[in-house]
């Protein structure tokens, strides 16, 4: 079924214009003038259908519209658009849940993006969920994803920043029980701009303004993204909420590695800490997963060769062994930007190691090959061997064990 799009503007040269940039894509694409004569079509909408709203209409305003969608468990992606930005309005417009508030003349450079986004955002948001991965880590990380969905544990997925770690919250979600219920995402790192008060006659305190979006979220799922970033006040109010709330919500909860650490040097509520982590998952970085680094490189060589009309086939031995040797500190992200960048330049129909553009070099990032013990100790081995050209003697010095050790290992994983 094609994916519905509804431009909700009285400005009916406006909303032509909106229709004429989205016209590209495969959508069926509706128009209305006023939020009364869009409910009607508003009740066929699905997740993963589309709103454009102007922000302020003859009948009401986008807030109004949101807020009626919610009532309703009309869960398609709500757009704001407007002809004269304010602060208030903007603020409004994202605490209501709007997806982005955008001034109509950055229409085709800001907004037409995004849309699209959310209609690759199974091909490629999701990527890691969705195309088999061979490393050992990623595999167990996902198989406990799928063990642990069914459930009504709190989850807490820690890796490193740009490792997949919202997808796969997200993955969860879509095999709960609760997947026909509400899933609200908050970004832990803004939630201070929830307080901001749109409305002088009736102001909120924080409390209140976090307490409503996990109210938004009742019966079914609050993913909180990089709860290492909540202040010292904002972990206090989480806490708080979820301790004194009465509604059957569940989290799934995203962290980067420090978070342990913030926890053991108070800086982080233990009491939060371990109400969020009733099942831990832990992603691996990518330099930890050399087995998926030219899975995921010719995934995204497919995917960016149809984005740019190319025919690039394949990466040469030189950009293969450029990839291996580095350290990807941008995990995941980093890699499909590299390939990106690459496909886009790329003359011919191969790319080369002079294609590739790292923007951090390997030896500028820590990389920890040492095995203490025995979580991903192929993998290390793989990335330590790689990393030093293949000299055995600098490898096991990585490795923090004898050459003479190195070598048994490799016999005993098979690595060549």
């Amino acid at each position: 079924m094609a994916r519905q799009i509804l431009i909700i503007d009285d400005n009916v040269s406006d909303s032509n214009e909106i229709k004429r940039h989205l016209s590209g894509l495969r959508a069926e694409i509706y128009q209305a003038l006023r939020i009364g004569m869009a409910k009607e079509e508003l009740t066929k909408f699905n997740k993963g259908d589309i709103v454009i709203c102007d922000f302020k209409l003859p009948d009401g305003d986008a807030v109004e519209l949101i807020e009626w969608l919610d009532k309703k468990n009309i869960r398609c992606s709500v757009f704001v658009v407007t002809d004269v930005e304010t602060v208030a309005d903007a603020v409004a417009s994202f605490r209501a849940g709007a997806k982005d508030y955008v001034n109509k003349r950055l229409i085709g450079e800001l907004l037409l993006p995004k849309i699209k986004a959310l209609f690759v955002k199974n091909d490629v948001s999701n990527f890691p969920l969705l195309f088999s991965r061979k490393s050992n880590g990623c595999l167990c990380a996902y198989s406990s994803a799928h063990r642990v969905a069914p459930t009504n544990l709190n989850v807490l997925i820690i890796g490193e920043s740009g490792v997949g770690k919202e997808p796969l919250a997200q993955e969860i979600y879509d095999l709960s029980t609760k997947s026909d219920k509400p899933c609200v995402l908050l970004d832990c790192g803004t939630l201070h701009y929830l307080a901001l008060n749109h409305n002088t006659k009736h102001p909120v305190t924080l409390l209140e303004a976090v307490a409503a979006q996990f109210r938004k979220a009742q019966g079914g799922t609050v993913i909180l993204d990089n709860v290492q970033l909540l202040s010292p006040d904002m972990q206090s109010i989480i806490l708080h909420v979820l301790t004194n709330s009465k509604h059957d919500t569940r989290i799934i909860a995203t962290a980067t590695p420090n978070i342990t650490e913030m926890v053991a040097e108070e800086s982080f509520l233990s009491a939060l800490f371990y109400k969020i982590k009733e099942f831990t998952i832990t992603l691996p970085p990518l330099r930890e997963c050399q087995d998926d680094i030219p899975l995921l490189a010719d995934f995204y060589l497919r995917h960016y060769n149809n984005e740019f009309g190319k025919n690039v086939k394949r990466f040469d031995n030189s950009a293969q062994k450029a990839m291996r040797l580095h350290s990807w500190p941008g995990n995941i992200r980093e890699l499909k930007h590299v390939v990106r960048v690459a496909v886009l330049k790329s003359c011919g129909d191969i790319i080369s190691k002079d294609n590739l553009e790292f923007d951090t070099p390997a030896s500028c990032v820590h990389m920890n090959f040492r095995l203490d013990d025995s979580s991903f100790e192929k993998a290390k081995i793989t990335s330590a061997i790689a990393h030093t050209g293949g000299n055995m003697a600098q490898a096991a010095k990585l490795l923090g064990i004898s050459e003479r050790a190195l070598w048994a290992k490799r016999k005993k994983y098979g690595l060549k």
